[in-house]
């Protein structure tokens, strides 16, 4: 049974971000995280458009490394402005703090850390395993899935 949430951004939207924003999307395999998310690395995009410092900005990959944790890997321009740097710092922060408290299947707030172990593999052997953080509702049906 594959992964109804795996860890790569939905095709459509990747398409719409690259149409809307160009090279400043990083290639689609530099993106891991799962599709609840998608809002809040669009919102980033769209905060860097607003403040005119998209193209300050070289955002080399956003990856999901456990529950609650996402890394976005940001290179600011070295002749910043020191008030430009400041704004993208400050939007990046505010990024990183949306990520880390959103479900990963539905985007809003989340609440509980649902964990796969070895033992999943017995019943599905493409299971993916690890940790996802995740709103009740999403834990609820995620977690009575058919295995």
């Amino acid at each position: 049974m594959s992964d109804r949430f795996p860890l790569r951004p939905d095709d459509i939207w990747y398409a719409a971000m690259r149409g809307r924003y160009g090279d400043a999307v990083p290639d689609i395999d530099a993106l891991q995280f799962r599709c609840g998310l998608q809002v809040h690395v669009g919102d980033m995009f769209e905060k860097l458009h607003a403040l005119g410092l998209i193209d300050n900005v070289n955002i080399l990959s956003v990856v999901t490394r456990n529950a609650g944790f996402v890394v976005i890997d940001a290179r600011l321009a070295d002749c910043l402005p020191e008030i430009d740097r400041a704004a993208l710092e400050f939007a990046l922060a505010g990024v990183r703090g949306d990520l880390s408290e959103s479900c990963e299947h539905c985007g809003r707030p989340g609440e509980i850390v649902a964990k796969t172990g070895m033992e999943a593999l017995l019943d599905d052997p493409d299971a993916a395993l690890g940790d996802r953080f995740l709103c009740a509702e999403c834990y609820n049906d995620w977690s009575h899935r058919d295995v």
